[in-house]
């Protein structure tokens, strides 16, 4: 027993001492671990694992509100979150680390973590078109930058295509130039690459064409040094300036060579270039090839945008709905541990109601008038897509596929199809540009054409001076009083003609839908007749005055005789919109 009894006294105090130094090397292990999870965090968002190292990156912030570790590891981890929801196309989230960040580089005080912190910032307000912001946080960046390095350059070239889109074009090329100075110094070709892209993108905006083409072909021959991939970009940038500056063919050849590498709204704009380009050089058929490809991409792109704006709104409610029970909860324990008198209970709780009952009260009279809005707009398209039009088109498609005609039965049910779906699109948007309600005439005064028993002419003219892709109006008000132009205003006439004139008169839109039939009539042989011109006329009435309530004196209709002493008088409806009126709601 005397024996064992130091030995037991000595195996006691060695665990003791192993248990110390384990926990010390513990202790003194931790801020190098966490850093090699910054380091592999930021490896995996380098490479494009943005869902991993955003997971990483919440762990580490976990690790640090339980641990001691220093400010640079905290800000690190901070910046790395910042930049993961930015690749993730979530704004809000990236400026709320960035903002955390901010607070944790003022207390470090290392110059180079709040250049990143003010780039970051600057870029995401940039995203999000809040212009002003984003030139201020990267002035602030690049103040803070060293001279002649690779993070100021691309500063530089933030702020310059930043410039660029506060149409501050002057500011921009100088910063494009002193940038593509220090690319060169840091033989940073990539870089120059990049610089003479962006300076084919200005001259172009300036219409500086020989600039443009010389910028562009410079990029594109720094990348082939570079065995880089094609630049989509580059190459519609010296097409479109080659076609500006007269060399048609070249231009084509930069369109095409780039054509398969183009993708989603990059190759809708080449196909819209090549079918440009295709009319320039009167190729009417290659130009319509190009029109069917860029119209049925188009569609498929909206389509994807649709779902995708779906996917943001279901977020957005999802976290506007735990906010709401974040906020709630945070409410009960604030007032749990308050304990508030009886007297301020009773003052916020008649506050509430007051407030919630003016709430309610708003929101129901917007309801009732988005109720209206949307009864006339439906109104109007049952009015346009009514059974008998549809019947009678199925009808013809028929009779033309029995007839082995198989030409006018496709472009006839091509017709139909685009009719049908420009309607629908639509019937659900405030407002549609005026080509888009050009093109809807131009299918319709088509397919009644060919379903005519009696033949007539239409012709549709467009004021060459009128940008019908800028234009916006209210759509469903033109088509109405074309239809019944057709079906009750030239029944009677042999040679039956409609125009459509759409021309501007200063800040004026003036659109006349005009025949040669038989006019107004004041007697009513036919009731169903009158009935269906009364309620066409009716409803767009309707809707020009909800329309005028919103935008006071933006839109009136004049229905009048075109010779009223003639056998044919013929009947003419003005359209007048004041485009002055909606310019800068809609901007």
């Amino acid at each position: 027993m005397p024996i064992q009894r130091p030995r037991l006294f000595f195996l006691k105090l060695g665990s003791l001492l192993l248990i110390c130094c384990v926990h010390m090397q513990i202790v003194i292990g931790q801020p190098q671990k966490t850093k090699t999870l910054i380091d592999s965090a930021d490896l995996l968002l380098k490479k494009g694992f943005v869902e991993e190292s955003r997971s990483l990156y919440k762990r580490i912030i976990l690790e640090v509100e339980r641990n001691s570790v220093p400010d640079t590891v905290q800000l690190r981890a901070q910046l790395g979150m910042a930049r993961a929801w930015h690749m993730n196309h979530q704004l809000d989230s990236s400026l709320q680390s960035y903002l955390t960040a901010l607070q944790l580089a003022k207390s470090v005080k290392q110059p180079s973590f709040l250049t990143d912190v003010y780039m970051g910032i600057g870029v995401l307000h940039a995203q999000a078109k809040n212009f002003t912001e984003a030139i201020r946080y990267l002035e602030q960046a690049d103040s803070l930058a060293t001279k002649t390095s690779l993070k100021k350059l691309q500063i530089r070239i933030n702020l310059a295509n930043t410039l660029m889109d506060a149409n501050r074009d002057d500011e921009a090329l100088r910063y494009l130039k002193t940038s593509l100075q220090t690319a060169r110094v840091l033989d940073q070709k990539a870089m120059q690459a990049i610089i003479h892209t962006n300076l084919s993108n200005l001259f172009i905006k300036a219409k500086n064409w020989k600039a443009a083409i010389t910028h562009s072909r410079e990029s594109l021959w720094i990348r082939a040094q570079l065995n880089q991939p094609p630049s989509v970009v580059t190459y519609n940038n010296l097409g479109y300036a080659l076609t500006q500056s007269g060399e048609l063919n070249e231009g084509k050849r930069s369109y095409l060579y780039v054509l398969p590498f183009a993708q989603g709204t990059q190759r809708q704009q080449i196909l819209k270039n090549l079918k440009d380009l295709s009319l320039l050089q009167n190729d009417h058929a290659t130009a319509l090839q190009y029109f069917a490809e860029y119209d049925q991409l188009k569609d498929s792109i909206q389509q994807q945008e649709l779902k995708e704006r779906i996917a943001e709104i279901t977020e957005a409610y999802e976290n506007a709905e735990k906010s709401r029970q974040i906020q709630s909860l945070q409410l009960e324990n604030k007032h749990r541990s308050q304990q508030l008198t009886m007297v301020i209970i009773g003052s916020a709780l008649l506050t509430l109601l007051i407030c919630l009952a003016t709430y309610l009260y708003l929101k129901n009279e917007r309801v009732k008038r988005e109720l209206s809005h949307s009864k006339t707009r439906n109104q109007l398209l049952l009015a346009q897509l009514n059974p008998h039009f549809i019947f009678n088109s199925l009808q013809h498609v028929q009779h033309y596929l029995y007839k082995n005609d198989k030409e006018t039965s496709m472009t006839y049910l091509s017709n139909f199809a685009r009719l049908i779906r420009s309607t629908l699109t639509h019937s659900d948007t405030d407002w549609v540009s005026l080509e888009e309600e050009v093109e809807l005439l131009h299918h319709y005064l088509y397919l009644q054409r060919l379903a005519s028993h009696k033949p007539f002419h239409y012709s549709i003219h467009v004021d060459p001076e009128a940008d019908t892709s800028l234009i916006q109006l209210p759509p469903m008000l033109l088509q109405p009083f074309v239809e019944n132009a057709i079906k009750h205003g030239i029944v009677e006439q042999t040679d039956a003609h409609i125009a459509v004139d759409i021309r501007l008169a200063g800040q004026k839109l003036m659109i006349n839908i005009s025949d040669n039939g038989s006019g107004i009539s004041k007697t009513a042989p036919d009731r169903s007749n009158n009935l269906h011109k009364s309620m066409g006329s009716k409803l767009v009435s309707k809707r020009i005055d909800e329309i005028n309530k919103q935008y006071p004196n933006f839109a009136s209709l004049t229905i009048e005789k075109v010779e009223p002493h003639s056998v044919y008088p013929g009947t003419r409806v003005r359209f007048s919109f004041d485009l002055t009126k909606i310019s800068k709601s809609l901007s």
